[in-house]
């Protein structure tokens, strides 16, 4: 089987690393085209990608085709391939914004899509991907989503009216996470420890905070409640953060995000 990708950007390309590392598809079987020569080489270099000249080149080559490009580009995208796509092929898109009945609706065959939605932790493999498959996707094409991005972390089935939530959450909330970190270290900063060891220790902290949580299966308050003990410092920090609106604002973010993704 062969797996095309249109883009390369930085998501295609932590997908195609875990693709290549996780030694479950033949040498030779990621095919990818990209307006950008400089990321084709880099990644046929890397990985061993087969480049293609055009977008519809690679679609005559391939039985998945992978759309990667930004959703203001995928119009055009779909204008060139729409007719030559045919109903044996699957095709998995990441863009944002754009439902499965979109794309079915300018393909001229039925062709099975399915909609997918990592984020950049694709590329130290601990991304969660959201998915789910249009009126025309089986399971194999489900299955094939599932292989593909099962490379890069975690797989969630869910329904597509469900996307724009899972954008945020899943997705761009981890702008939000690193945003947190670089106020802890800047904290730590203003409290005498230099940047680089400031921003360690608070990275450290998040990971094994967030592992602790998806380990222990408690509720995030629940352990939240171990570490403050009565009358210590830490509820002092937590009560004040709280009086800032902390919970609120990131309420409010993420909401952002879906109102923004809706509008796509």
């Amino acid at each position: 089987m062969k797996y095309g990708f249109i883009g390369l950007g930085n998501m295609a390309g932590a997908i195609i690393e875990g693709m290549a590392a996780s030694g479950k598809f033949e040498a030779g079987s990621i095919l990818g085209f990209n307006r950008s020569p400089e990321k084709t080489m880099a990644l046929a270099e890397e990985c061993g990608l087969i480049p293609c000249e055009s977008a519809s080149d690679l679609v005559g080559k391939c039985d998945v085709i992978i759309l990667a490009v930004k959703p203001q580009v995928m119009p055009e995208v779909m204008e060139e391939i729409g007719a030559s796509v045919s109903g044996k092929q699957t095709v998995l898109t990441i863009a944002a914004g754009k439902n499965t009945a979109w794309y079915e609706e300018r393909f001229e065959n039925k062709v099975p899509v399915v909609r997918i939605m990592p984020n950049i932790n694709a590329k130290v493999k601990m991304a969660v991907s959201g998915v789910c498959g249009g009126c025309f996707a089986d399971e194999e094409s489900i299955k094939i989503a599932d292989e593909v991005f099962s490379t890069v972390g975690s797989v969630y089935h869910i329904e597509e009216k469900l996307f724009p939530a899972f954008s945020a959450l899943g997705g761009a909330s981890g702008a939000f996470v690193l945003l947190y970190i670089d106020a802890l270290a800047e904290a730590g900063v203003r409290a005498g420890f230099s940047r680089p060891i400031a921003e360690e220790i608070a990275a450290a902290t998040a990971v094994g905070s967030a592992t602790l949580c998806m380990a222990d299966g408690a509720h995030p308050i629940a352990i939240m409640n171990r570490i403050c003990s009565p009358g210590g410092t830490t509820v002092e920090g937590v009560i004040k953060l709280r009086e800032l609106g902390f919970e609120t604002a990131v309420q409010q973010g993420l909401q952002a995000i879906i109102d923004k993704d809706s509008r796509l």
